[in-house]
């Protein structure tokens, strides 16, 4: 599974709330949480409309990811 998609539903936050809240394209994030797509392919701005509608920075929410990212093994 795609670390970004479970990242976001362990959170409890759709992608268009994050959209929404962002300002981000649905579209975009549908791209960004594709089963291929890797974590060392997200963009900024991908991670940055996610923190902004977690309430937390982008530093976080990649330090997030990577811990669940090998947590994954």
């Amino acid at each position: 599974m795609n670390v970004l998609k479970k990242y976001i539903d362990q959170n409890n936050v759709t992608k268009y709330q994050i959209s929404k809240l962002s300002g981000i394209s649905q579209m975009t994030l549908s791209h960004a949480t594709a089963d291929t797509k890797q974590l060392s392919n997200q963009t900024i701005k991908v991670i940055s409309a996610v923190a902004k509608a977690l309430g937390k920075t982008p530093g976080q929410v990649l330090d997030d990811l990577i811990k669940l990212e090998n947590s994954e093994g």
